[in-house]
C-alpha cells in the first residue's frame, strides 16, 4: 500500500506578495432552451447566478527547494504536497507524482533549476483556453510586479505543435523572452526557488478581473481584419461540435459571417480575426477563448450541449464586457459515461434564427 500524501500550506514567511483582486458585478447569462439542462448541470453552473463577486486576494509565495511534477503539483523537499498547487488533479495522479518525488528524494536523478521561476502550469496545461485565461495571466501578474534579470517561468511540455506556437508567441507578446522559459513534463524537476500563485482563477467558480491586464497587452498593437460577424469553427474531429458542422459553417457564411478556423493560424491572426467583431458565434470549446480579444460590448453567442457543465466562457465574457447568450442543444446518443462529450443537434432553421437574433 502506498504511503499517504501529506498536504500542507505554504509557510507564512514564504509570502512574496498579496495582490488585491477587485470585486465585480456579473450579468446572468441569457440561456436559450434552458429547460434542456439537467438538474445536476444546473447546480454545477451555480456561479452564473451570483450577481456580485466580492473582492479577493491573490497570493504569491516564494518556495525554497521544491519538486514540481505532473501539471503543476508542487512538493517540498520532504515530499509533502503544497495544497494551493492542487487544481483538479485526480487522486491517482497525485499518488503517482508523490511516488516519483519520493524516488527523487531517495536519490534518483532529476533535472534541476536554480530559479527563481514562476510556476506557469496547472491542471489543463495542454488546453488552449486554460493556458490563455489561467496560466499565462499568472505569469504576467508576477512578472509585471517583480523585477529581476534571472526571473524565469516554468511551463508544461506540450506535444501539440500549434498550441506550442501559441504558448511561445503569447509569452513573447506578454514580454517574456525565450531565454526566460523553462519546460518540464509530468516527471519531477527540482527547483531551488519557485513562485507559486493562487487565487487568480478557480475553474468553474471564479475568474479575477486581473486577467484582463495580460490580454490587453497581448492585443494592444493588433489590427483587426474588419470582420464584424465571426463564426469560430470548433475544428475537424473535435468532440462537442455541431453534428452537421460543415453545413452550419456554410450557412453562417451565407448569413454574412466570416468563418475562423484556428487550426493553422497564428495567435496574432486569431486576435486580428475577432478584434473588430460585433458578433461572435461558435460551439462551446477552447477556440472560443478568442472572445477575450474582441472589443467590449461584442455579442457572444455560444452553442452548448444540454449536459455541458461549464461557466468558463461566461466568466470570460463578463471580464471583458461582452454580452453573453448561450443556446443549449440536444446531443447525439452515445454509450453511458460520456453524457456531455457529444455532438450538438440543431436544425438549419433554428440555427439561422439564432444568428439573425444575434
Amino acid at each position: 500500500m502506498s504511503e499517504p500524501v501529506a498536504i500542507i500550506d505554504p509557510p507564512d514567511g514564504a509570502v512574496l506578495m498579496h495582490i488585491a483582486s477587485p470585486g465585480f458585478r456579473a450579468v446572468e447569462p441569457d440561456i436559450i432552451n434552458s429547460e434542456l439542462t439537467p438538474a445536476s448541470v444546473y447546480a454545477a453552473v451555480a456561479a452564473q447566478r451570483e450577481p456580485v463577486f466580492a473582492p479577493r486576494t491573490v497570493t504569491a509565495w516564494l518556495l525554497q527547494d521544491v519538486f514540481v511534477a505532473c501539471e503543476g503539483l508542487v512538493f517540498d523537499h520532504h515530499g509533502a504536497l503544497y495544497g494551493p498547487s492542487i487544481t483538479q488533479h485526480a487522486p491517482a495522479e497525485i499518488e503517482w507524482a508523490a511516488g516519483q518525488v519520493r524516488e527523487a528524494i531517495a536519490g534518483a536523478t532529476v533535472p534541476g533549476h536554480d530559479g527563481p521561476l514562476v510556476l506557469g502550469k496547472k491542471r489543463g496545461a495542454a488546453n488552449y483556453g486554460h493556458w490563455l485565461m489561467e496560466m499565462l495571466p499568472m505569469l504576467h501578474l508576477v512578472l509585471s510586479r517583480v523585477q529581476g534579470d534571472r526571473l524565469g517561468v516554468l511551463v508544461h511540455d506540450i506535444h501539440d505543435p500549434q498550441l506550442g506556437e501559441v504558448m511561445q508567441s503569447s509569452m513573447r507578446l506578454a514580454g517574456i523572452a525565450d531565454e526566460q522559459v523553462r519546460v518540464s513534463n509530468r516527471f519531477p524537476v527540482r527547483v531551488r526557488r519557485l513562485i507559486l500563485v493562487d487565487g487568480l482563477t478557480r475553474h468553474g467558480t471564479y475568474m479575477s478581473p486581473l486577467v484582463r491586464a495580460c490580454h490587453d497587452r497581448l492585443a494592444h498593437d493588433s489590427r483587426g481584419t474588419g470582420h464584424e460577424r465571426v463564426f469560430i469553427a470548433r475544428g475537424i474531429g473535435m468532440r462537442r461540435d455541431f453534428a452537421r458542422a460543415a453545413e452550419l459553417e456554410a450557412l453562417a457564411e451565407r448569413k454574412g459571417f466570416q468563418v475562423l478556423r484556428t487550426a493553422g493560424t497564428t495567435l496574432q491572426q486569431q486576435i486580428g480575426a475577432v478584434r473588430d467583431a460585433r458578433v461572435i458565434v461558435g460551439a462551446m470549446g477552447a477556440a472560443m477563448t478568442s472572445i477575450a480579444f474582441a472589443r467590449p460590448a461584442a455579442q457572444v453567442l455560444v452553442f452548448a450541449g444540454a449536459a455541458m457543465p461549464d461557466t468558463f466562457f461566461w466568466f470570460v465574457a463578463n471580464q471583458f464586457g461582452h454580452r453573453y447568450r448561450e443556446v443549449r442543444c440536444r446531443q447525439t446518443e452515445v454509450e453511458a459515461g460520456a453524457s456531455y462529450d457529444r455532438d450538438l443537434l440543431i436544425t438549419d432553421a433554428e440555427f439561422g434564427r439564432h444568428l439573425a437574433a444575434a
